[in-house]
């Protein structure tokens, strides 16, 4: 969603993630938002060549980056005992978030206090910001990393933000970070309980107050629905050991009940939770100049369907076990608010005049939902035009006005491409702007494609300020193709090597392009059930830097541009392919780090290379077996609630460092500590008593091992010493 920035607790320094554009008014019903569509789309491009006229000349910034981990606040149903256990969503998000505010609030005053008083400032602020569902919230560091050397402070931040959290969550709820809760959708799974067909998303499963209650979400929703002229329908392969499954067609029918849902031969879902309500893991990073940034998310473009087959960690829909592996499709389907002849395109033989309100009056076929990979490359070279061979949805007198505002023919499509969508949430206090000096309109439409990057230009009054100013924002680029990770370990290193790699990529100036449309074929290999090593991918063969027309004809002219290989190959080289593993060590090696940050980043590779050889496991696998293996399995392709319940309970223990998992992570010589407040602790800090919060600080107590055979889960079992976890 479009955001605003949040300063931190030292005042103007900025996070970088942009966090929340929730204006506070009564957004127009979509009948009443059609009249002033084409005005938000017509200034919106106003809006983009005002900033891009006063920050286009900014150079010199220094590489600030930030990550966003999302995270999914869940109810335990029942012990471990328990025949009948389960897990549910619970419905508290808004008043854990008030919560968490107000707590980093106090301690901001406190440490302030401490500071005027020449005392040791020790507070590290966190930013909690609201997401999609009534059960979900977003976490970023308070303030942005800077540099490479920023990764050292990762790790732990994100235990920090973990255990704060966990400090603010009542007896017998639990937040690991996975993807999605496995029986989302399942009659019963919120708590409280309430049903569903509501006048929001009229879904078969989901009720509307699973959405988080600022207007401007359920909004969003309905127009989402109203403006396609249905529910959205989602559908992914089921899994199915025994027979094989059919293919998902066009024509697939639209079910009246769940009953008939559950008779389908493939998962169906019907409404936007099944796609917003799944939890990733982000990374924004700032460059040193608008060319820069047009580079950095050329080059990450082909990265994005890597990064989503290492991550992938989405197995499950509506409690059933799918056959893929990865929340991407559901997300696109969860939001496709294409009209019938968008997705299909009319008959030949009809003339259909459309709505002059829509834009392309809302028949233009569209290959895409807007939720979905990247359509074109942005960069200024001459590889920029050679490579973007996908047809781009667009007004051309869109791009003209954007020509004619000093923006090039590349950005310029890039920009008018994303004007091809309509704005699905309107305020009627908002219309009727500064174009000079507001950017609602420009992040109306920026802010709902969401697509695998996002190339993100500066708040203009933050761009204008000078680069040394504080609470300067430059030009940046969002990552935002993977899936969070049970652990914060796995979160840190994936972050970590996206960071790393960037500096490579700029520093020794890569040229990874490949045809648009081979990246869009890797995004669908990405998908499938154990991409990571079982899928090939396009990537470029000479990666080594290009600069000018004449040095790309001669680069192009005696090799194949792109090749299949697999990730591994991708990552730790291939015959004379050098790999980017290698190619970030030689950074590492030439570049003047810290010690201890160039052995961590070490240890993050290594766990990557792991994953991409198939020596760990991604969680997709992990949690698909966990639930196949489990006593309560009835081989039916259903994840039965107990299984559920398990799998959500040891989720939250690897996350909270209180039970290993060699299958996921490999064997790992440290382990951050990441304690969370006992029950008791938790009734104390409730009634406001002022005490110290020593499970921050305290050891690590030790765990259980992790298995994916690991059927029943008992919190109240001692460990033995040999299930011990050392702590560094």
């Amino acid at each position: 969603f479009a955001r605003v920035v949040r300063a931190s607790s030292k005042g103007s320094r900025a996070l970088f993630a942009d966090m929340g554009f929730l204006h506070e008014s009564e957004p127009l019903a979509w009948d009443q938002a059609l009249d002033s569509l084409r005005l938000v789309r017509e200034h919106g491009i106003e809006q983009f060549l005002a900033v891009f006229r006063r920050c286009r000349h900014i150079e010199g910034d220094a590489f600030k980056w930030g990550d966003e981990v999302e995270h999914g606040i869940f109810s335990l149903v029942g012990g471990s005992g328990d025949a009948s256990r389960s897990v549910r969503i619970a419905l508290r998000s808004p008043e854990v978030l008030a919560e968490l505010r107000a707590m980093e609030a106090k301690r901001g005053e406190t440490s302030k206090a401490a500071c005027s008083e020449g005392k040791a400032c020790t507070h590290e602020p966190c930013t909690w910001m609201p997401e999609y569902g009534r059960w979900m919230l977003e976490s970023t560091p308070g303030h942005p990393f800077e540099g490479v050397e920023g990764t050292a402070q990762l790790e732990a931040n994100m235990k920090l933000r973990r255990a704060r959290l966990a400090a603010a969550l009542q007896p017998g709820e639990i937040a690991p970070t996975v993807t999605s809760m496995p029986l989302f959708g399942v009659p019963g799974f919120c708590e409280p309980h309430r049903e569903p067909n509501g006048p929001v998303t009229g879904s078969l499963f989901v009720p509307d107050e699973v959405i988080f209650p600022h207007p401007r979400f359920p909004t969003l929703t309905k127009n989402i629905r109203l403006r396609r002229g249905s529910r959205v329908e989602i559908r992914r392969p089921r899994f199915e050991a025994t027979k094989a499954l059919s293919k998902l067609g066009k024509e697939d029918p639209i079910p009246t009940s769940q009953a008939e849902a559950d008779a389908l031969d493939h998962v169906y879902a019907d409404a936007m939770a099944f796609g917003m309500g799944n939890c990733c893991l982000q990374v924004t990073m700032q460059a040193s100049s608008l060319s820069e940034s047009r580079y950095l998310y050329d080059q990450l473009a082909p990265l994005t369907s890597i990064m989503l087959a290492l991550t992938a960690a989405t197995p499950f829909m509506r409690g059933w076990i799918c056959d893929d592996d990865t929340r991407w499709g559901q997300l696109a389907q969860s939001v496709d608010d294409r009209t019938p002849f968008e997705r299909s395109g009319a008959p030949s033989d009809v003339t259909v005049d459309g709505d002059e309100r829509l834009a392309g009056r809302g028949v233009q076929p569209l290959p895409k939902s807007r939720y979905d990979s990247i359509d074109c490359y942005i960069g200024e070279g001459p590889e920029v035009a050679e490579n973007n061979d996908l047809p781009l949805v667009l007004d051309e007198r869109h791009v003209a006005r954007l020509i004619e505002g000093g923006v090039d023919e590349a950005l310029a499509r890039h920009i008018a491409h994303l004007f091809a969508r309509d704005p699905l949430v309107l305020f009627g206090d908002r219309l009727h702007l500064d174009d000079e000096h507001d950017i609602d309109h420009w992040e109306n439409l920026q802010s709902t494609n969401w697509q695998t990057l996002r190339w993100k230009p500066p708040p203009p009054h933050k761009g204008s300020l000078s680069s040394s100013d504080d609470g300067h924002i430059g030009w940046r680029v969002e990552f935002r193709s993977m899936e969070v990770q049970i652990t914060d370990f796995e979160n840190a290193a994936f972050s970590s090597f996206i960071v790393l790699l960037s500096r490579t990529i700029l520093e020794s100036k890569l040229n990874l392009y490949i045809p648009m449309s081979k990246v869009e074929q890797n995004m669908q290999a990405a998908q499938r059930r154990e991409a990571c090593t079982s899928e090939r991918f396009w990537f470029r063969t000479n990666i080594s830097a290009v600069e000018g027309a004449d040095a790309w004809q001669r680069a192009t002219s005696d090799v194949e541009p792109a090749a299949l290989m697999t990730i591994g190959e991708i990552l730790m080289g291939k015959e004379a392919f050098p790999g980017l593993i290698p190619l970030c060590h030689r950074h590492l090696e030439n570049a003047d780090y810290e010690p201890a940050t160039r052995e961590l980043l070490r240890e993050y590779i290594a766990f990557i290379a792991r994953r991409a050889e198939g020596k760990v496991l991604t969680a997709a696998t992990w949690m698909r077996s966990f639930v196949l293996n489990h006593e309560a399995y009835q081989q039916d392709g259903r994840v039965p609630p107990a299984a559920a319940h398990d799998l959500m309970i040891a989720a939250a223990e690897m996350g909270e460092g209180r039970r290993p998992c060699p299958e996921l992570v490999g064997e790992i010589s440290r382990l951050l500590p990441c304690e969370v407040p006992t029950p008791t602790e938790r009734e104390v800090a409730a009634r406001g008593v002022a005490v110290a919060q020593p499970w921050l600080l305290r050891p690590r107590a030790g765990t259980f091992p992790c298995c994916s055979q690991a059927a029943g889960v008992n919190k109240t079992e001692a460990p033995s010493s040999a299930q011990m976890m050392m702590i560094a």
